[in-house]
């Protein structure tokens, strides 16, 4: 059931703050928590509520004040991409293309949420990163924010209660922000044409209140309307970092990707370091599975998919917790060897730092062949070889930090 996102309207857009923080200060064991915080995975067209496709895992929702719910808010763009400059094998970068032009001054203004909700724990730390962008004659910027409804343009963490009553509501103004951080040129550059270029902007740390069950992140543009020319707001790249409190899970073993033929069996597991009182929920995609049909163990350490066809295909994680806290695995896919047999390399590392990645065909001897150079944008980042294996032709994977 879709939550009633109007409730949110009044909490953004009252006591917003503008907050500025670095990777790493005061963040300790932090991990990724977000599915396709790159965007970079598209839905079908009408999955996300509006009439184009939007990013998977990611609800979208527009709404304008008079004419009421609202279909073409925004959807996937690769235009709005901060890959420009580091493609993905497949070509497949995409940002989110916010449309502030479907609202109209002074009352039939349009409200648009990209946002999505994850499991978390009361005490559970959390800092949110992202690269927001606009161009020269969006409506959020000064010059042209002077309709009787202010445009707000916001980072948002939100955290929820068991029954998705709002417990506390924390809103950063990217605009303040940008100007406070000297980054306001960056931020007004139009579309992004590469990832050196793009203003990353991540919130301050926020620990979830009492009560808390949800944490509901994204980026939020309310109050918009049409000026002209080249107005858009457009965003791309998520990370939600999150540090458990003291005595939660510890993951010592992440699950690992699979590629079985069609109808094989999938096994992913995962390791605790302190499994007393934990519990599992193994999800597809951040949608919680339940046993029955391929799926057993959907609530212990190893989860098996039986009879895998393409209803299983995508990314599989698990959620893990006791009485202290919640954690999250790694995201891992699996694949079908019909559908695809291109590995999949994960970098678990700091966000800004560069890897290379290497492979050779031979641990005897071996000779390593650059196959990709990357900064990581996210804690933990994906790489697609793009070239297919076969049972005789296979490849070892390394990643350098350069």
């Amino acid at each position: 059931m879709k939550p009633n996102l109007l409730t949110l309207i009044r909490p953004l857009a009252i006591g917003v703050t503008v907050g500025l923080a670095t990777w790493g200060t005061g963040v300790a064991k932090a991990a990724n928590v977000l599915y396709n915080g790159d965007l970079d995975l598209i839905g079908y067209a009408g999955e996300n509520g509006q009439a184009n496709p939007g990013p998977l895992g990611w609800n979208v929702y527009a709404y304008k004040h008079i004419s009421g719910l609202f279909t073409d808010g925004g959807d996937a763009e690769t235009w709005c991409s901060v890959d420009a400059d580091q493609p993905t094998p497949d070509g497949n970068d995409y940002g989110f293309f916010f449309k502030p032009f479907q609202g109209t001054a002074p009352s039939d203004v349009i409200d648009v949420w990209l946002y999505q909700d994850n499991p978390a724990t009361p005490g559970t730390k959390f800092t949110f990163s992202g690269y927001p962008s606009c161009q020269a004659n969006y409506c959020g910027i000064p010059a042209f924010n002077t309709n009787a409804l202010p445009v707000n343009t916001l980072f948002s963490i939100v955290f929820l209660d068991s029954g998705g009553n709002i417990v506390q509501s924390n809103a950063y103004d990217l605009f303040a922000a940008a100007a406070a951080a000297g980054q306001t040129a960056a931020f007004e550059a139009g579309p992004y044409n590469s990832f050196s270029g793009a203003w990353q902007y991540t919130t301050p740390q926020v620990t979830a209140p009492a009560n808390t069950a949800t944490v509901r992140v994204g980026a939020y543009m309310l109050n918009a309307f049409g000026t002209s020319g080249n107005q858009s707001f457009f965003a791309d790249y998520f990370d939600l970092e999150s540090v458990a409190p003291a005595g939660s899970p510890i993951i010592t073993n992440q699950p690992a990707g699979v590629v079985v033929a069609p109808g094989g069996t999938a096994h992913f597991s995962v390791g605790v370091s302190n499994p007393s009182g934990v519990t599992y929920q193994w999800q597809l995609n951040t949608a919680n599975l339940s046993n029955g049909g391929e799926y057993s163990g959907v609530n212990s350490p190893t989860l098996t998919v039986t009879g895998a066809s393409t209803n299983d295909v995508g990314h599989y994680r698990v959620v893990v917790s006791n009485s202290s806290g919640t954690v999250y695995s790694s995201a891992v896919p699996l694949a079908l060897m019909a559908l695809s047999i291109n590995p999949v390399i994960t970098i678990d590392g700091n966000i800004g730092d560069t890897y290379e990645v290497d492979y050779t065909t031979s641990l005897v001897s071996p000779v390593w062949i650059p196959l990709t150079t990357n900064k990581l944008k996210a804690a933990t980042v994906q790489i697609v070889d793009p070239a297919p294996i076969s049972v005789t032709r296979g490849r070892f994977y390394r990643a350098v930090l350069q």
